[in-house]
């Protein structure tokens, strides 16, 4: 199946597309730019081909900080970029995003103590904090990153506990993620043929817009920022927050796996009862350069050449991660 190609300059944060904002560029540059925008989806395209199952992606070229140049800034593409797909642990950037909206309008305080009872122990299925012994006690700012960094699923209940389900999914409605409905604090045991709708549920266009405007919103002047930062309901500074923990995440089998060590990458993965998915901002040495995201899903239990099907995938969405940083950073 083909991509979707096209460039979304000029265009506001708040309209449909993943929304870069103006920019004009020399015309060698532009055509440079393009070119390598255009051979990533090609190649992109190429390794999705032949994989015997489906996989979503968008990509986003992000701009420079200058005023004037781009890269591959405004461009974006997606192959089944509006396709629901289980939004497995990616969901986790959301309801930290929330968490820090609801801390932003005074409603919660990232120095908050926040006590980890034994109520979830036994229906969690990643992280650290089911291997301890409950009633330790972290500040709201330590549950959030061990939520992301470690993917610790008890962590993500009590910050659901606090923040709640609507608000998630207000958010989501408020930053244009259409495609995205937070169903369960907890992910409930499904058989792999569930229907998609039974889970939580993303789309890879939902997830790499959420990630830019989480960028747009770290970079933007003054307290208040910019348009992201309305969107998000969040300044600049928690914007920042958010993205230095992405940035440490401790998973990286998927989109950092086949890239140059130091590499520095903000993302979040996920996996389902029949997926794998992760999303990223990826950085070059003058900043954030583009955004990928990229889930799988329909997997099979054996691929044809023996590997698991989970395992075939994070390999596979290595490889996509590797074309694209061959061709994103000339």
């Amino acid at each position: 199946m083909g991509a979707s190609l096209r460039p979304s300059v000029p265009n506001r944060l708040g309209s449909g597309s993943c929304g870069a904002k103006s920019i004009w560029l020399r015309v060698a540059d532009m055509h440079s730019s393009t070119s390598r925008f255009a051979r990533a989806v090609r190649r992109l395209n190429a390794l999705c081909d032949v994989q015997p199952y489906v996989t979503g992606w968008c990509l986003i070229g992000l701009p420079d900080g200058g005023p004037d140049g781009a890269r591959a800034g405004g461009m974006r593409a997606d192959r089944h970029g509006t396709r629901a797909f289980p939004a497995a642990s990616t969901r986790k950037v959301a309801v930290m995003m929330a968490a820090l909206r609801a801390v932003h309008r005074g409603e919660l305080d990232l120095d908050a103590r926040v006590t980890i009872d034994g109520r979830y122990r036994d229906r969690v299925f990643t992280g650290l904090l089911q291997h301890l012994e409950p009633g330790l006690s972290l500040s709201l700012r330590d549950a959030l990153t061990l939520m992301i960094i470690q993917s610790d699923n008890l962590s993500t209940a009590h910050v659901l506990d606090l923040v709640g389900l609507d608000a998630v999914n207000d958010l989501c409605a408020a930053a244009g993620l259409d495609g995205t409905r937070h169903r369960h604090a907890l992910i409930p045991e499904l058989a792999p043929d569930h229907p998609v709708d039974a889970s939580n549920v993303t789309t890879p266009g939902d997830q790499a817009r959420l990630l830019e405007l989480i960028v747009r919103g770290s970079t933007a002047g003054g307290d208040t920022g910019g348009e992201a930062n309305r969107l998000l309901g969040c300044p600049p500074r928690l914007c920042s927050f958010a993205l230095d923990v992405l940035c440490r995440q401790q998973f990286r089998d998927t989109l950092p796996a086949f890239l140059p060590y130091g590499t520095k990458i903000a993302h979040k993965s996920g996996a389902g009862w029949r997926d794998v998915s992760d999303g990223g901002v990826f950085f070059g040495d003058d900043g954030p350069r583009y955004v990928l995201a990229v889930y799988t899903d329909e997997l099979p239990a054996v691929l044809p050449d023996g590997l698991p099907g989970f395992s075939g995938a994070r390999v596979h969405i290595a490889h996509l991660s590797r074309a694209c940083w061959e061709e994103m950073h000339p």
